[in-house]
This record gives structure tokens, C-alpha cells and sequence, in this order.
């Protein structure tokens, strides 16, 4: 069953001050958080989440995974698989684990990515385009491109990888009140 991924990032945008999360918080917090946010939301949707899933030790370690249709031996839907990465040197390993030949395919792949600039995701996801065999995925790459200097990225763009094809960007602001992050559409 193919998500729509995009609805999924709106949901993402507009309960983000629900994390929690502030200037203070360090990367694994975000991370750590944000998976279990994902992790939830697989849960109220009907899917059995598992984190740092290895397909049985078929596959690398995925940070999350749904699964549905369990026959009370085997899973036989692998509905999405979900990659958070806040290292910028990491991001083109991130994708690799995203759309790598493995014997579980995903029907959804998202990955949220922390990335120096706009350039770089522009970079990103030209390798995106050449390597996906995914036909539903979403990437979100996060960026402190504005260059006002403050402790947080600031843009967040959302890219609907479709067949190949990518899809017109959403993009979301990060601001803190009183700390606590808070994203949205302007």
C-alpha cells in the first residue's frame, strides 16, 4: 500500500511543536525523538513498527520500519522504511541504505536528512533520482540556509520521489518560542 507521504510531512510540520524539543535539546535527542514520533504514528495507522530492524539479519539495521499482514510466523508487508540521519557526511550513505537492492523491498521509504545548504540537496537529490528503485519516497532534508546564525536549522524541504520523477518542493520554516522549536508553512 503506497502512503501519501506528503500528508504525512503536513502532519510532521504542524505537530513538530509537539516533540517538544528545544535550542538546548543535542542531535540524538532530535533523532531519538523523531523516530518515536514516526514510530506512533505507524502504530495509530494499524502497522507494527520496529526500530533498528534488521529483517531478520537480512538487511543493515534500518532506524524504523511498519510492517502489516503478520500470518503469526512471518510479516508479509513491509509497508515503510525510515531513515534519520543528522550527520552531514552521512547523507549519501543515508540514501544508499534507503533504496539499496535488498530482498525486502519497502512499499514507502522516508528519510529526514540534515544538510549543510540548498546546493548540497540539490546534489543529493540528483544521486536520489539515479539510485531509487522505490516507487513512494519522501525526502526531507533540513538546513540552516538562511544564514541567520541561530543554534537550529531554520528550512525544512520535503521532496516527493515518485518513479524517478520528483515532485514540486514543500518547505517549512523552524522558529522557537521561548526555545521550544515550532515548524510551519509561511
Amino acid at each position: 500500500m503506497q502512503l501519501n507521504l506528503l500528508k504525512l510531512f503536513d502532519g510532521y510540520v504542524k505537530n513538530y511543536h509537539t516533540l517538544n524539543l528545544t535550542i538546548h535539546h543535542g542531535k540524538h535527542s532530535f533523532t531519538m525523538t523523531e523516530i518515536e514520533y514516526f514510530s506512533r504514528l505507524g502504530s495509530m495507522l494499524g502497522y507494527s513498527p520496529f526500530t533498528e530492524d534488521t529483517c531478520n539479519g537480512e538487511n543493515k539495521p534500518m532506524d524504523l520500519t511498519w510492517w502489516d499482514k503478520y500470518d503469526g510466523e512471518y510479516w508479509n508487508d513491509f509497508i515503510l522504511h525510515l531513515e534519520r540521519e543528522n550527520y552531514f557526511n552521512k547523507d549519501e550513505e543515508t540514501l544508499e541504505k534507503l533504496f539499496q537492492d535488498r530482498k525486502y523491498i519497502p512499499k514507502n521509504v522516508i528519510g529526514i536528512m540534515n544538510v549543510r545548504n540548498k546546493e548540497r540537496i540539490d546534489e543529493l537529490l540528483s544521486i536520489a533520482k539515479s539510485i531509487c528503485k522505490i516507487d513512494n519516497a519522501l525526502l526531507i532534508f533540513k538546513t540552516y540556509s538562511t544564514g541567520k546564525g541561530q543554534p537550529y536549522f531554520d528550512e525544512v524541504y520535503a521532496y516527493l520521489l515518485k518513479k524517478g520523477k520528483l515532485s514540486k518542493p514543500k518547505k517549512a520554516y523552524v522558529s522557537d518560542i521561548a526555545g521550544t522549536l515550532f515548524m510551519s508553512y509561511k
